[in-house]
């Protein structure tokens, strides 16, 4: 009987909201296999009036190519999506490498090297390590919890912009060591070795996944149920911690029948899609969650072909368009500003009570889009000085690394000193030798012409 009342409140208040089921901040976002999808996930992540959603994707250890992330996060910061990377190792005899204090090392730097499309950094330190088989073999919690804490004083050490979240459990598995131990073992043995492992995370990733056996309701509850983070959150309190984590489920979904194969074990599209739907209706009512990036937006074949978004043909199954059809909200996630003097053009007389045109040219060397956002620099020149503000236009877009020329009007006062400058806010200070009217300049009594025919006569 209860489970009969909670099901018709549950699609009570789904009628209600469901105009627009996303909360604000915009939650909604998809988990990537490689970079190249972000050019057509970003048509579903930002649909329908979404603005900055989420994009999970993993770097590995052995692809650290600073062209290819590059452009990744230049798209990230073209179309509006904010990054959660994954860190990982690579496949060696079926189990992922056991991650080095070196191979960290190559991480935090090539990330640190790289220019983020927003200010908060977020970083997930690897992937449902209560499995053996993705720590090189066997279950390590002291390891995997000393690896973690090298991992995040070396991030936050480069920039304390970066945001850490851990490893997402697997909270389906059993414990059966050494492949296997259960999540709540594993927070168990945490708390035990080192308590203030969750004191230096800045969040929590989840794989709130609707099991056993993926097939559970979207209004089912418990550890095994795409609420597993709540489990998580009351499991750690019950430790003794102490810290409130915001949540980023990094994993989540249905499995369909449709893929190479058909499994009827599975639903279907349409029942997976529309059980999604039903899902962040609950999600966005917690206030707690950051993001969700349900698994998987590219993977038609297998073992990730049912969870695929795609099918073989890289098209996205017809029954998801009501997910991309779904009204969602926006992020406002903050970005860096920066800039430096790249050239300045001023004339070389400048006299008192004139007006003069002169422009500088600024480079875009930090986050944010110049048009995109507001960008007007207020002048600090010399009080003598008549300066207007520089700003961009509307219609402008200067990108980082980009040039943008700022032409301007300037006049100087009767009543100024010969030593003034000119400058904006964060700007240095350019240096103007101002002329008198009655100055005099020297002419050389032996012009060019005459020099030349000197040199020759003394030949």
């Amino acid at each position: 009987m209860k489970k009969i009342l909670f099901l018709i409140l549950f699609l009570f208040f789904g009628v209600i909201f469901n105009k627009s089921i996303l909360a604000s901040p915009n939650i909604f976002g998809l988990h990537l296999t490689q970079t190249q999808d972000l050019i057509s996930a970003k048509d579903i992540i930002n649909s329908n009036g979404g603005d900055w959603g989420w994009v999970t994707i993993v770097i590995r250890t052995d692809q650290l190519d600073y062209r290819t992330w590059q452009d990744f996060f230049d798209n990230c910061r073209r179309y509006h999506l904010i990054p959660i990377i994954r860190l990982a190792t690579y496949s060696d005899n079926g189990n992922w490498k056991t991650p080095t204090f070196s191979d960290i090392d190559n991480l935090a730097n090539f990330l640190h090297s790289l220019n983020w499309p927003i200010k908060t950094q977020y970083i997930s330190l690897f992937n449902e390590i209560n499995h053996g088989q993705e720590w090189g073999g066997q279950v390590d919690v002291k390891n995997y919890v000393d690896i973690s804490l090298y991992a995040i004083n070396k991030f936050k050490s480069l920039n304390p912009n970066f945001f850490i979240l851990n490893g997402a459990l697997d909270l389906a598995a059993p414990n059966a060591l050494p492949k296997y131990l259960s999540a709540k073992s594993f927070y168990q043995q945490i708390y035990d070795y080192k308590p203030e492992f969750f004191d230096y995370l800045d969040g929590l990733a989840s794989h709130s996944y609707p099991n056993h056996g993926f097939i559970g309701k979207p209004y089912h509850t418990g550890q095994h149920s795409i609420l597993g983070y709540q489990w998580e959150i009351e499991t750690l309190k019950k430790l003794g911690v102490k810290k409130d984590l915001p949540i980023f489920i990094t994993e989540t979904g249905w499995p369909h029948r449709e893929g190479i194969s058909q499994k009827n074990n599975f639903y279907t599209t349409k029942t997976t899609s529309q059980f999604l739907l039903d899902a962040y209706q609950i999600w966005s009512a917690d206030k707690r969650i950051a993001a969700v990036t349900p698994f998987i937006y590219n993977y038609p074949q297998p073992p990730f072909d049912h969870f695929s978004w795609l099918d073989q043909n890289e098209q996205l199954y017809p029954e998801y368009q009501k997910v991309v059809n779904t009204p969602k909200l926006t992020n406002s996630p903050e970005q860096i500003t920066k800039y430096e003097l790249y050239k300045s053009q001023i004339p070389f007389l400048i006299f008192a009570n004139h007006e003069y045109s002169a422009q500088i040219s600024l480079k875009n060397i930090g986050q944010s889009v110049w048009g995109e956002t507001n960008f007007c620099l207020q002048p600090t020149a010399s009080d003598s000085i008549e300066i207007d503000q520089i700003c961009t236009s509307p219609s402008d877009r200067i990108y980082p690394d980009q040039i943008k020329i700022f032409p301007f009007k300037f006049k100087i006062n009767p009543s100024a000193s010969k030593k003034i400058y000119l400058s904006w806010e964060g700007l240095p200070k350019t240096e103007i030798n101002l002329f008198s009217e009655n100055s005099t300049f020297y002419h050389p009594k032996i012009d060019l012409w005459s020099k030349i025919k000197n040199l020759f006569h003394k030949k």
